[in-house]
């Protein structure tokens, strides 16, 4: 397992685009390129697109730490006020699958990314974006990188109330809403 953990990381380098929300030498609140703010901690502040699957030669690890005990299916209703932003969250460990798919009554600016649990290993302010755009559906599956918490960041730029329906599949406890 030790050789499939190695080889997971030098292709999560390859495949996914590695972001930092800040420079680790600025203290300053940051609007970076993916359209989200951040304190000076690096924390969050407040289309139909196909994700496609980011897999590794089906990669399995068990961890003894369950994040849930059998896959789930969930739907969740989410309203982005208007000028508003905010995220929705699941705690899932390493290699998990998860499906999903949202629908919105307007476009939202998204970012679908993860916040790994192992700080220390990682930049401050670290988080890894694995989708980022436009839209008013978005439909995927992805195999967790790194044990942590992933979801969406929506940004509402109109003058009106968004609501969202998300449907989940997958092994995960479910964080919710972060403004």
């Amino acid at each position: 397992m030790k050789i499939s953990n190695i080889l997971f990381a030098v292709a999560t380098v390859t495949i996914f685009t590695l972001t930092s929300c800040k420079d680790s030498k600025s203290n300053s609140e940051t609007t970076e390129e993916n359209g989200h703010e951040h304190d000076a901690d690096g924390n969050h502040k407040e289309e139909v697109v196909n994700q496609e699957e980011f897999n590794v030669n089906g990669a399995s690890e068990t961890t003894e730490e369950q994040v849930a005990d059998s896959e789930q299916t969930n739907e969740a209703t989410i309203v982005v006020k208007a000028h508003k932003a905010l995220e929705y969250k699941f705690k899932m460990n390493q290699y998990e699958k998860l499906e999903y798919e949202w629908k919105s009554d307007a476009a939202l600016h998204y970012d679908f990314h993860g916040d790994p649990d192992d700080k220390d290993s990682y930049l401050k302010g670290y988080f890894e974006s694995y989708a980022i755009g436009n839209s008013n559906n978005v439909k995927g599956k992805i195999t967790i990188p790194y044990k942590g918490s992933h979801g969406w960041y929506w940004k509402n730029e109109s003058g009106k109330d968004i609501t969202i329906t998300l449907s989940t599949k997958g092994n995960y406890n479910i964080i919710g809403i972060l403004q």
